[in-house]
């Protein structure tokens, strides 16, 4: 992973030509496209929040990846009870997350069917994202400019929290999964998130529980960023189902 002092917006190749963003409330919906006000979720605190958006696990990635595993057998031979080591291929199980604060802007790839997540999120509003990046490069930059010290990535979310994988990841990718990792039964929101992680010092807003080290237990008193560009976002368009 990158040192985010020297690159604060991950582009890659996963971001797309333009994604969605549904939203329930009419007034969220024109603050963000008319005055660019919007939040950032914190990920641990999409473990309890109301509704169909709620996923307990998320913040943490499972992978079962090919590898060459250590299998202990007791013989029954004699000396009696001798353990026997072999190697055979298997499956590695890992469980990774990071402590970093993490927050996300979440949308929709633009292979989505809205009328599904128009009713299964009783979305009246939806917002087309015409240049997704830009929009990444704005909130790495209003971030920037109050003191925060956080790397922006844009990622597609893959859907096989807890599945057999092809191939054994890098530890970077396998790190990666902590926030972009969702269990299959998600996979037909097609969900591209912008992710802000934060790095140095702490966030310094009271009461975020998270940062204590207690967001196993309660959920996280800093529930989420609000980004204020303070502008129209010219690139963002509402949608007409």
């Amino acid at each position: 992973m990158e040192n985010a002092e020297n690159r604060k917006v991950i582009c890659g190749n996963e971001f797309p030509e333009f994604c969605y963003k549904a939203y329930e409330n009419e007034d969220y919906t024109k603050q963000f496209i008319e005055n660019g006000i919007f939040r950032l979720n914190c990920l641990h605190y999409c473990k309890n929040m109301e509704g169909k958006r709620r996923d307990p696990t998320e913040g943490r990635a499972h992978t079962l990846e090919p590898n060459i595993l250590s299998v202990g057998y007791v013989s029954t031979k004699n000396p009696p009870e001798e353990t026997i080591w072999t190697k055979e291929e298997g499956f590695q199980e890992s469980r990774p997350e990071l402590n970093n604060p993490i927050f996300c802007f979440c949308t929709c790839l633009p292979d989505v069917d809205l009328a599904y997540i128009s009713d299964r999120f009783k979305s009246k509003y939806i917002v087309k994202i015409n240049e997704p990046r830009t929009l990444a490069e704005e909130i790495a930059s209003y971030l920037s400019s109050r003191g925060e010290n956080f790397m922006i990535v844009g990622c597609k979310v893959v859907y096989n929290k807890g599945k057999k994988l092809e191939k054994k990841l890098t530890a970077n990718d396998r790190l990666d999964l902590a926030y972009k990792q969702k269990p299959e039964s998600f996979s037909l929101e097609r969900e591209f998130r912008i992710v802000a992680i934060k790095f140095g010092d702490p966030c310094n807003r009271e009461g975020c529980k998270y940062l204590d080290g207690q967001f196993e237990q309660v959920d996280p008193g800093c529930k989420y960023i609000e980004i204020n560009l303070n502008k129209q976002l010219n690139y963002l368009s509402m949608m007409n189902l």
